[in-house]
């Protein structure tokens, strides 16, 4: 591999070794997705491919300042980690590169690990490559003195390479799959009713009738309070549940066709500034009777209640005969992320808070427009020119990682009618009006070029590590 700034490729065998260090999940190869701290692979992945012309890289384990017995000379050692998980090797220059999402970053020490004090942690560095300039001014406003370059998230270049989108497409994806659709079946006919409008008290409807009214004269008088609400709360989770059974029907596939006007998100069920739920809600109170419209959810985790919560979501709501809302399970590989980007129309994130949204980062690079909110980091890379902006307000919450979940900070919530209206101009946008679409899809990818392609990073990445751990000889 060639150094994007046109620097000769370093041989092998002259290559200084430069120490890596992550989260230890392995994310970008499915595993462990969901974990905490997992994202950080998937920015490792991007970063080590710049790197790996000039340096040996080499993964260590905590405390392991050796690298390896094999000789060479040790440049530095590069941590993909949260402060309060980086371990600093002695003897060595230490680089740390954080995602952050809020407007502070953490002071005080909650627990006896002194590292829980960002602003102590990141002054033992010798340099921090921060992600973006929303991160930079929290660590900067927290107290760190400590050099720091910005750095943005490199975006693979294939995703600059994905053709337009056609009204016309047809997209296939292998992958498991789990596809809901409007109600398949008409709805029982009302039950007759007679002259005096009293239920028609015959079969079944005379029997539960029946049943009531005894219950009532004869058993509740005796039943104490605590069991009778017990009752009434099994009664109504017997309804509910037979409520979802008469809704969408889910169809699980191995594979899935796209197409007409998809809009696509990807996000961490358990993750609770992904604010999913107001996604679903609003896209199928407002496009589910869309034959045209696709809802696709692409879920990141293994931990299986995440998947039960978002079908639950699904199921409690009415989506129309004509609405369908595709939910991915699997790991999709790069080729097939590649692909479900071809197949979108619209990304969507109602999120209230974010670091480095690589997704939206690499939709936007492949030309598709976004739905988002324009927040924390995210208002470093996206505008109302590449997309349509949610509506958001501060909202007080508490650090993810804080065990007392104090409201130290605060994130954006959305205005629910703001994401429901933005989603129905995205749709009539692309249906009415394809021109506006194509220039917001050229201002996404032309945004991206200049900001997120490797030509661009890479020599800033270059530059930075060069300046503290010294130019890599030829």
């Amino acid at each position: 591999m060639t150094g994007s700034s046109g620097d000769s490729q370093v041989r092998s065998g002259s290559r200084p070794i430069l120490l890596t260090s992550g989260t230890g999940c392995d994310a970008d190869r499915g595993a462990n997705l969901g974990q905490a701290g997992y994202s950080y692979a998937f920015v490792a992945r991007q970063f080590a491919r710049m790197l790996e012309a000039d340096f040996d890289l080499r993964p260590v384990a905590d405390g392991d300042s050796s690298g390896s017995s094999s000789p060479g000379t040790i440049a530095g050692h590069l941590s993909f980690r949260p402060p309060q998980d980086v371990e600093l090797l002695p003897g060595v220059k230490n680089v740390i590169v954080p995602a952050w999402e809020f407007p502070e970053i953490p002071r005080a020490p909650w627990m006896a690990d002194p590292r829980d004090d960002w602003a102590r942690t990141a002054n033992a560095c010798d340099l921090i490559l921060q992600l973006c300039e929303f991160t930079r001014d929290a660590f900067v406003r927290g107290g760190v003195t400590t050099p720091m370059a910005v750095v943005p998230v490199p975006v693979s270049p294939d995703y600059f390479g994905v053709a337009d989108w056609q009204a016309d497409q047809v997209v296939t994806l292998k992958t498991p799959a789990i596809v809901l659709s409007g109600k398949a079946i008409s709805p029982p006919a009302a039950t007759a009713s007679s002259g005096s409008g009293s239920p028609n008290r015959t079969g079944v409807g005379w029997g539960i009738a029946s049943a009531r009214s005894v219950y009532h004269r004869c058993v509740r008088p005796w039943v104490p309070w605590w069991i009778e609400r017990g009752l009434k709360a099994g009664l109504r989770e017997a309804r509910r549940q037979r409520r979802l059974s008469q809704g969408a029907r889910a169809l699980h596939v191995d594979s899935v066709t796209l197409s007409g006007v998809v809009f696509t998100s990807l996000f961490n069920p358990l993750d609770r500034r992904k604010n999913w739920e107001d996604l679903i809600s609003a896209w199928i109170l407002t496009l589910g009777q869309k034959s045209n419209a696709t809802l696709v959810l692409k879920l990141v985790g293994n931990d299986p209640s995440g998947l039960d919560e978002v079908l639950f979501w699904l199921k409690s709501l009415d989506l129309g005969p004509g609405g369908r809302v595709v939910v991915l399970t699997g790991f999709l590989s790069e080729e097939q992320m590649i692909d479900l980007a071809r197949a979108t129309t619209w990304y969507v994130t109602p999120t209230r808070a974010e670091g480095a949204c690589l997704p939206l980062m690499q939709w936007l690079a492949a030309g598709r427009p976004a739905v988002a909110t324009c927040h924390t980091a995210i208002q470093d890379y996206f505008s109302p020119a590449q997309g349509l902006v949610v509506e958001s307000h501060p909202e007080p919450c508490p650090w993810p990682h804080d065990p007392s979940q104090v409201l130290r900070t605060h994130w954006q919530r959305i205005v629910w009618s703001s994401l429901a209206q933005q989603l129905e101009r995205a749709y009539r946008m692309v249906v009415e009006d394809p021109v506006r679409y194509r220039d917001m899809s050229d201002e996404a990818r032309r945004v991206s070029r200049e900001r997120h392609h490797p030509d661009v990073v890479g020599p800033r990445l270059r530059k930075a590590l060069w300046d503290v751990v010294g130019r890599p000889s030829i």
